[in-house]
């Protein structure tokens, strides 16, 4: 692998820099080239009102008067802007400067969404009632008032120390290095600083405080008090923290999507869109969920499940849904591929409230499971079938004839049949035999039937028939005597198989499956009483020779 090759592999930028007036670039990998094009000089990528500080700094580096050089600056395009983090090394003995870029985008903006919360919150505090504690900056003491002593276990005045901080429980483990922080930002005469702290309440629980407090000075302008406000924003932060949490994880999320939805249901609107289906939507449709969805759904969803498809992603099943407590849904849905192929996709919706507007938004995942799918339905598929005959097998037929009965407004035939003598055929011709006959009336049965009906084998020879939305007539009475036909075959020339089938209807005979096959294997114990290769239809008063 070349040294070019080896660069552009690098999950970062890297260029070259001279040391001259304008730190000329005299190489990049592919990622500068990505993020800047092909920059000739420094300054071609940063924005201009950042560039005279960072020029200084790498300047300074040079000169020795800083040990190391690590800056921060926004790209010159495009807006709104890009964050990058630069690291410089300089090798003397080449008078060169090797740079690593990181793009620090996301955590800048997460940073300036909390100082401005936190700008909230102290705004906020001026006007309301904050609890208050002193903090004597010659003793290094910190004094409660009576309203910070009802809300804290910490009614007495006592030295401070990182150590005191974390023995005494008051303030959480997480926590004990900022609120130390904050102590000494007072000792060092900062006029003004916050923090978040995390700090045990009376009750015994620990919840989010915004800690900000200002500094009183003595006459000569030392300091000598600071005096802290603390506001609960347990609530409000929670939120900012497991949202931020959630925008983490929809980053991640993106990566092997082939398409993200960012909606805000309380405007309809769409804020992000990411995706091959939206490459052709009108703009007329573009920012309206309902539009987008009924588009999407009559252009990119496969017919069959596009019912289930809108319905799932309906608004106001949405909001349903987010009330009622769920916040994570999934679908499993077929979609048209540009070629008009089929495959299977996933559907994720997670449902999030905003913790700065109180907007709830649906983050939309689309992904392509087709292989995983295809590779499920061919274990299921395979684990219905009986492996002699490749039809369904008893559990399967059971579960297939119950749904089909289940308030079903249809008229049906159930047919219960068996080989004749199997177990003598048998015993006679050796089971190789036997599983021949079984597998040519299994496939001659499966001939004859349509692609509706259902078709079982129950184990050993007796196989399973569901004949949908038919009723007694004289066709049927031919297609149970082709039945009986179709299984009369010659497999040797020494035998002769044949099958009887006794039959019982829907709904005049049962409703309920048990119902009807034990209506129907009476017929057939009819059937081959009266001489077998035959069939017999139930009726009112037969039964078994024991009942």
């Amino acid at each position: 692998m070349n040294e070019e090759s080896f660069l552009d592999r690098i999950p970062c930028g890297i260029l070259t820099l001279k040391t001259d007036q304008c730190f000329t670039v005299l190489s990049c990998n592919s990622t500068i080239k990505t993020w800047f094009q092909t920059p000739a000089l420094l300054e071609d990528m940063v924005l201009e009102a950042d560039y005279p500080g960072l020029s200084e700094g790498i300047r300074r580096y040079l000169s020795g008067q800083a040990d190391k050089a690590e800056y921060e600056f926004r790209a010159r395009k495009p807006k709104p802007y890009m964050w990058y983090s630069i690291q410089i090394k300089l090798i003397p003995e080449e008078e060169l400067l090797y740079c690593s870029l990181s793009d620090i985008t996301y955590p800048k903006k997460l940073q300036e969404q909390l100082r401005v919360r936190e700008e909230q919150y102290r705004l906020a505090s001026q006007h309301s009632g904050c609890l208050v504690s002193i903090y004597d900056i010659h003793s290094k003491t910190l004094i409660p008032s009576p309203e910070f002593s009802k809300t804290f276990p910490f009614p007495y005045t006592q030295p401070l120390s990182s150590e005191s901080l974390a023995q005494n429980g008051m303030v959480h483990k997480e926590s004990v290095l900022d609120a130390w922080e904050l102590y000494k930002k007072m000792d060092q005469g900062i006029p003004n600083g916050r923090s978040i702290l995390r700090l045990k309440t009376i009750c015994g629980d620990y919840r989010w405080f915004s800690a900000r407090y200002s500094l009183v000075y003595t006459e000569d302008q030392r300091p000598l008090r600071g005096i802290i406000s603390y506001q609960d924003i347990t609530d409000q932060y929670e939120k900012e923290l497991a949202y931020q949490r959630w925008m983490e994880y929809m980053e991640e999320q993106k990566k092997d999507c082939i398409g993200y939805y960012e909606y805000n249901l309380k405007f309809d609107l769409f804020e992000e869109i990411i995706g091959e289906t939206t490459h052709n939507i009108p703009e007329s449709i573009s920012n309206s969920f309902s539009d987008m969805v009924n588009y999407i759904a009559e252009h990119h969803i496969f017919e069959e499940d596009r019912e289930i498809y809108l319905k799932f992603f309906n608004k106001n099943q949405l909001l349903y849904d987010y009330y009622r407590g769920c916040r994570s849904l999934r679908l499993e849905h077929r979609r048209l591929r540009a070629d008009g192929t089929v495959y299977w996709s996933l559907g994720l919706i997670q449902l999030v409230s905003d913790p700065y507007t109180d907007t709830i938004k649906a983050f939309i995942f689309i992904k392509d499971i087709d292989k995983s799918k295809q590779e499920a339905l061919s274990l299921q598929e395979m684990s219905e079938r009986d492996s002699l005959t490749g039809l369904l097998n008893r559990a399967a037929a059971i579960r297939t004839i119950r749904s089909i009965l289940k308030d079903s407004q249809g008229h049906h035939i159930l047919i219960m049949l068996d080989i004749d003598r199997f177990k003598q055929l048998n015993d006679k011709y050796g089971h190789m035999f036997g599983d021949k006959a079984l597998h040519r009336a299994a496939s001659r049965l499966k001939s004859a039937l349509r692609r509706d009906d259902v078709l079982g084998r129950m184990g050993g020879d007796e196989f399973i028939i569901l004949l949908k939305d038919v009723s007694y007539c004289m066709d049927l009475y031919s297609r149970l005597e082709k039945f009986c036909g179709l299984i009369s075959s010659s497999l040797e020339p020494e035998a002769f198989i044949s099958g009887s089938l006794g039959t019982a209807a829907y709904p005049e005979n049962g409703t309920a499956f048990e119902e009807l096959y034990e209506k129907a294997d009476i017929a057939l114990y009819h059937a081959k009483s009266q001489g077998r290769n035959q069939y017999a239809v139930y009726e009112a008063g037969m039964s078994m020779p024991n009942q």
